[in-house]
């Protein structure tokens, strides 16, 4: 069965999203331990971002119980205090959850697409560890056309909203035309750049920093634009006390701008935290205005409502692709395939058979001989493909494989793996 267990900003601050949060590095060891000490878990695909972190299962009779006390434990939380806040999903609402999530529904900023390429990329590294398997590959292959269609059947995707363009509402907001000048930006990701983009736009000058200068000037070079300069890592407490305003969106694991950094300056300063784990430590300065992505809630709120008619579209869309799903797995049952073509070899052997017969270029009582002959024929035939396909139907390339099987033998299915596991084009995307 499907389910889905959930640590997202609908329930839970920043604070405890960064406990859970596991870092890239800890990842497969996280994984491990999850499979070994749950047997019940078939398959699992860990999506962990700013703003949630889930577990998507392919399990039988999980205890989700003693899997949140077993997350608690290892991540040092209380556990009445995940308990509480946990969202768990099962079947079809699990289904529902997934495709919601692909198709940016279910984003803190309604309609932005960067979350489907998280999807994307938690889906990969699973299944490159062999974490994951053919029914997760399955809903989430499903999960991708559902994002494609709701992208392109609806205006929820339309002049896309991130974060990072909620937070430079929010900055804009608070700075008038006049106090307009230079901000910093910390972090080349895609939010980073997204930043830059958005600063630009709005006649800021932007100091970009990073730890690796390269990706910095490969930033310059494709914006192409005269207002960007590039600063080294090292620089940074000292812009951070030059400048009043920065933004941060690294994947360091810890903060990079401390208390001890900051020096008191004559001018207000607007900080924007966009990471997590959070860039910027806990700070006491009366004169620095910090927001992280939680405090952008208003503004999101404002978003959604703006929405909501193409929310409800776009919801729709979810219903219709559940139930696609649903029938589109009943149609990859191995033995209807193999029913269906060893029927029509039959219908065929039989058509001509009876053909002949009515053509007089064959006796009608040698009818029932030739009928055994030619069963014997296609049988033998078909054997070789038929066994391969009761082999083959446990591997996530079934799906592929029966798909084009009904597509050759013209049994009337929709084909709906073009080219499955890679993602709708993945490998070919620049990561962020």
């Amino acid at each position: 069965m499907y389910a889905v267990m959930s640590f997202s900003h609908k329930k839970i601050d920043i604070a405890l999203r960064e406990k859970i949060a596991i870092p890239q590095e800890q990842l497969e060891e996280f994984y491990e331990d999850l499979l070994n000490t749950f047997p019940a878990i078939q398959e699992c695909i860990i999506l962990s971002t700013c703003n949630r972190f889930e577990l998507v299962f392919f399990e039988d009779y999980l205890d989700f119980l003693a899997l949140i006390e077993w997350i608690a434990k290892k991540k040092n939380i209380d556990f009445d205090l995940l308990q509480k806040n946990v969202e768990i999903f099962k079947g079809v609402d699990a289904i529902r959850h997934i495709f919601s999530v692909a198709s940016s529904l279910d984003s803190l900023v309604v309609g932005e697409t960067q979350i489907t390429g998280q999807l994307k990329g938690a889906y990969k590294y699973s299944y490159d560890h062999r974490f994951c398997n053919k029914e997760l590959t399955r809903l989430v292959h499903f999960a991708f056309k559902c994002a494609a269609s709701v992208r392109t059947q609806t205006q929820i995707s339309k002049n896309p909203t991130s974060v990072a363009s909620v937070a430079i509402s929010q900055f804009l907001d608070i700075c008038s035309d006049s106090q307009k000048g230079k901000a910093i930006v910390v972090g080349t990701g895609e939010i980073g750049l997204l930043s830059v983009k958005h600063l630009l736009a709005h006649q800021f000058e932007v100091v970009l920093v990073s730890r690796t200068k390269e990706s910095c000037y490969k930033i310059c070079e494709e914006l192409n634009d005269p207002r960007i300069s590039v600063s080294a890592f090292s620089d940074l407490p000292q812009l951070i006390n030059e400048y009043p305003y920065l933004f941060t969106a690294t994947g360091a694991p810890h903060a990079i701008i401390t208390q001890e950094m900051i020096q008191e300056t004559s001018f207000k300063r607007y900080w924007f935290d966009l990471a997590l784990p959070r860039d910027i430590g806990e700070i006491e300065n009366n004169n620095i205005a910090l927001y992280v992505i939680d405090d952008l809630q208003e503004i999101v709120s404002k978003n959604i409502c703006k929405r909501e008619e193409e929310l409800k579209e776009a919801q729709a869309i979810v219903e219709r692709f559940i139930c696609d799903f649903y029938k589109w797995c009943e149609s990859l049952k191995v033995e209807p395939i193999i029913k269906s073509f060893r029927e029509k070899a039959r219908e065929c052997c039989l058509k001509e058979l009876n053909r002949a017969i009515k053509k007089h270029y064959l006796p009608q009582e040698y009818e029932e001989s030739v009928a055994r002959i030619l069963h014997n024929a296609f049988n033998k035939f078909l054997h070789h493909p038929t066994i391969y396909i009761k082999t083959i139907k446990e591997n996530p390339e079934s799906d592929f494989i029966l798909d084009n099987v009904k597509k050759l033998f013209d049994l009337n299915q929709e084909d709906f793996f073009k080219n499955p596991y890679k993602c709708e084009g993945y490998f070919k995307e620049k990561k962020d």
